[in-house]
């Protein structure tokens, strides 16, 4: 019964989102009832289906300006919670002004400052500062993770830059015990770093949830090998753990009855010291239920579906959480797959598990990521058994240790140079093995629940035998990656939002042009000013667009010039997704810059072309046809490559190219016209003349910049120029992405 109260839940919270998929579920709650003679709950599931539509009905957001999200300044008492973190020189986290959570960022002004705040972190202290709010935009490029979203599920609404505070006046405030909580783990993460014992970052990590110490190229190297769940606290842990705890306690012929009251103690506390993620509160709930209710005849699916349902009664807009989607989508498909593991031996139900957990992943990682790690089938058959038996209980008990004697005895270090000795060869033999992860464009509703139904249907095949199941799932994976070839591919032109930057796709029969990634300056720093977590833009706009669209590889990336806000993002971009040619001047201004991109090309077998050397190029049907690329250049902004792409219509894409420059090629510029014109500069005035415009004649007009840009982008000149031709403008500022295909369509205006 309460697994299906809590899918007429789903249904009725579905419905706003898909209802399509609404409808599915629908028709199989009521076929299930049919079919198991329980007609007369049908009343029951329909009120509990339309009280979750109420009760998830979420009125549209308001519209506000894109250009300005500015909010003004605020002045007060500034009372910082437990999420702190001082990353190089910026610190940022939560805080709440006048009764307001804020999420903060502000910029240390000295290394005396920084070792100060790490000495003394102001966790829930309160102390007078000011501040300069501004509202979180929606996601600019239409793209499906929305940061302003993803802030106002937790309450936060507002973004903040700290303009003046003095820690030194700091005082502690008055505090809860859930707070009291909080503080003991951050203040124990914290300690437990002071100890500098070998890799205590990892230890941190597995045993505390916070990821705060590792940097972005160590998690982005664990999200490769489809491991990261692994070392991020999640539900397998809280089981782990509770298996352990339970055993300890027989071991120790605790009775039955105080073992349950000890874990009914210990597996929140435990929840909480593990930061209250959803996966984790899902799993220590859902253990908690079942140990209280088995004796009133609860199944390990009522008790899963029961902290299901109180999870979407605090707080329903949880199911958005990915992390809540894998866990409760894992679980049920270990449980109702269960009664089909009966009588297997240990190794083989580890490696049946393993598999099960995998593949119930894949349409939920799809779905949100449009990507999936096929080695995620390989690494976890051998990093699940090495963490269960090995690493986990290793780090619990340094936990542990550091709980009881606030402190980490040297031996601990030889334990941790022999586990992470294992574990770094491992993850060096799995990095050898090249095997792509599967990229799945967006889909249709129907195309989900279509996957959704094949993953289900190799479970089945647990019934007959294991060779069915393991070519179920080599079948999966074979029409999952025949879909992204068959997948229908755009014909068209896109323009990207990634602020006071430059970049776009050209898109045909399949392939794809990247010109220019957009980025910022990287300016040398001391020390101490340097993050452990560096940029990751690219991964929220382009690189999400071409996985959104279905690419695994750029056939085609395009280098104007050696800008930062024009080629800035290429090393990352690289480091994620391969480039079969790299397209660049070797000789304008400032291409010493392209070093360390050119040293990547070579490790990862990109063709670096240059060019001078080329002049017209295919991608798909479109013509690339690209100009200045020869002759002296006075600047990096004078060597700017424009390109000419034919598709349909015809573009012109100008780069930074000046007026100047605009002059001496004029002729080529205007061998024929241009039906879209992305404007030089951002929309500086030292781009973008009368004569160029009069001869081109577009009708459409692209603008790249960013919002409240210190340049002041686009100028009013250069706007006034463009009325005055009677040319219509689409500025990024406004419209975020800008997509030219068989209609134009912007992220505000789909």
């Amino acid at each position: 019964m309460w697994f299906n109260i809590a899918v007429a839940a789903l249904t009725g919270i579905l419905f706003w989102q898909s209802p399509f998929s609404a409808c599915i579920l629908l028709i199989v709650i009521t076929f299930h009832c049919v079919r198991k003679r329980k007609t007369g709950f049908l009343p029951l599931l329909i009120l509990t289906g339309v009280f979750f539509l109420i009760y998830s009905y979420e009125a549209p957001a308001e519209p506000f300006d894109w250009t300005d999200a500015a909010r003004g300044a605020v002045s007060g008492q500034l009372l910082f919670t437990d999420d702190l973190s001082v990353d190089g020189d910026l610190m940022n986290g939560t805080l709440t002004v006048y009764g307001q959570p804020v999420h903060f960022s502000y910029y240390l002004k000295s290394e005396e400052e920084q070792k100060r705040l790490l000495s003394d972190m102001p966790y829930y202290q309160s102390c007078t500062g000011r501040l300069e709010l501004k509202q979180p935009l929606p996601n600019t490029n239409g793209l499906k993770f929305d940061y302003a979203a993803y802030l106002k599920r937790q309450g936060i609404h507002y973004m903040a830059e700290i303009k003046a505070i003095d820690f030194t006046a700091c005082r502690s405030g008055n505090i809860n015990l859930l707070e009291e909580l909080k503080l003991y783990r951050v203040q124990l993460a914290d300690r437990m770093m002071d100890t500098e014992r070998f890799n205590i970052r990892y230890v941190v990590a597995l045993t505390l949830g916070d990821t705060r110490y590792l940097t972005s190229s160590e998690l982005e190297q664990l999200k490769a090998l489809g491991i990261y769940h692994l070392y991020a606290i999640s539900g397998s842990h809280v089981a782990l753990i509770s298996v352990q705890l339970f055993f300890l306690l027989k071991r120790l012929y605790v009775p039955v009855h105080w073992c349950t009251g000890v874990m009914l103690l210990l597996i929140p506390l435990y929840t909480v010291l593990t930061g209250l993620s959803p996966s984790v509160v899902r799993s220590s709930l859902f253990i908690l239920i079942y140990m209280v209710m088995k004796k009133y005849g609860f199944t390990l699916l009522d008790s899963l579906s029961l902290s299901f349902l109180l999870f979407l009664l605090v707080d329903v807009s949880v199911l958005s959480d990915i992390g809540f989607q894998l866990s409760y989508f894992i679980s049920f498909t270990l449980v109702v797959t269960s009664d089909l593991l009966q009588d297997k031996r240990p190794l083989t139900l580890l490696i049946i598990t393993s598999l099960i957990s995998q593949l119930a992943s894949l349409p939920v990682l799809i779905m949100n990521f449009n990507s999936f790690q096929v080695i995620g089938f390989l690494t976890n058959l051998v990093f699940i058994p090495f963490f269960t038996f090995l690493m986990f209980p290793l780090c619990t008990i340094i936990l542990l240790w550091s709980m009881l004697f606030h402190t980490i005895p040297l031996f601990f270090d030889s334990l941790l140079h022999a586990a992470f000795f294992i574990n770094d060869i491992m993850i060096s033999l799995f990095k050898l093995i090249r095997l792509p992860d599967i990229i799945v464009a967006d889909q249709l509703a129907e195309g989900y629940v279509l996957l959704i139904a094949v993953v289900y249907a190799s479970f089945l095949m647990l019934k007959k035998s294991l060779l069915h199941f393991y070519t179920a799932i080599a079948v999966t994976l074979l029409l999952v990656t025949g879909l992204t070839i068959l997948q229908p591919r755009a014909e068209g032109v896109t323009f990207i939002d990634v602020g006071q930057g430059d970049s776009s796709l050209v898109e045909s029969q399949g392939q794809v042009m990247v010109t220019d990634t957009g980025g910022k300056a990287d300016i040398p720093k001391e020390k101490w000013r340097e993050r452990r977590k560096g940029s990751d833009a690219i991964s929220f706009n382009v690189l999400a667009l071409l996985h959104e669209k279905g690419y695994s590889r750029i056939d085609f990336l395009l280098l104007t010039h050696p800008d930062a806000d024009h080629f800035g993002e290429a090393v990352h971009l690289m480091e994620r997704m391969h480039v079969d040619n790299l397209i660049l001047n070797t000789a304008a201004p400032g291409h010493e810059k392209y070093q360390s991109l050119l040293v990547l090309a070579h490790k990862k077998g990109t063709q670096v072309i240059d060019a001078r050397t080329v002049e017209h190029f295919k991608v798909g049907h479109a013509d690339v046809k690209l100009m200045n690329t020869e002759g002296t250049f006075s600047d990096e902004n004078d060597s700017s490559i424009v390109s000419r792409v034919t598709l349909g219509r015809r573009y012109l894409l100008m780069g930074d190219l000046p007026i100047g420059k605009e002059e001496l090629l004029k002729e080529k510029l205007c061998e024929e016209p241009a039906d879209i014109l992305k404007v030089g500069h951002h929309g500086s005035h030292t781009s973008t003349s009368d004569a160029l415009l009069d001869c081109l004649k577009p009708k459409y007009a692209v603008i790249s910049a960013g919002r409240n840009n210190r340049f002041g982008h686009p100028h009013v000149e250069v706007v006034e120029r463009l009325a005055t031709s009677h040319i219509q403008v689409f500025n990024t500022q406004v419209e975020g992405r800008i997509e030219f295909s068989d209609e134009i369509r912007t992220a505000k205006r789909p």
